[in-house]
């Protein structure tokens, strides 16, 4: 059993310098390519068009840029509590909806708000798609009721 320790232990010397050395070699993303990415998977996810896909990445490459900026002001002043951060990802979350709701139809943005932690009042139905909470349960108690 010492020996299992002892082994485990040394493993973890080992190994945790590499890890941290690694962790430290990572460039961090810049807001364009943090965007680009995002662009990417909601394409996929969202089956969005060219247009959609150009007015998104628009969209994206331009509130990311705004929110990092906003984020380097607030570390340069000296404003670094959680609050403030929190509040600030808030604001351009909330900018991010209100222009995308404008690119994206009805269902891709009930999909987007789900993708963001938002659409929590909304529930696929057995078509396939989305309806807000209470409308499923209205149609169930209809069908139920025949």
């Amino acid at each position: 059993m010492k020996a299992y320790v002892k082994y485990i232990l040394l493993l973890l010397v080992m190994v945790a310098p590499a890890y941290m050395y690694a962790q430290q070699q990572q460039p961090e993303k810049s807001p364009e390519e943090i965007a680009a990415l995002e662009v990417t998977a909601l394409e996929e996810d969202l089956k969005l068009n060219a247009a959609q896909t150009f007015y998104v990445d628009s969209i994206l490459s331009h509130n990311y840029r705004a929110l990092f900026d906003e984020y380097e002001d607030m570390k340069n002043s000296g404003r670094q509590n959680t609050d403030s951060y929190r509040h600030v990802s808030e604001k351009w979350l909330n900018k991010n909806l209100e222009a995308l709701k404008k690119v994206l139809d009805d269902q891709q943005y009930i999909m987007y708000l789900k993708r963001v932690g938002k659409g929590k009042e909304y529930k696929k139905g057995k078509d396939g798609l989305y309806y807000k909470k209470e409308e499923l349960d209205k149609q169930k108690k209809a069908k139920s009721r025949k």
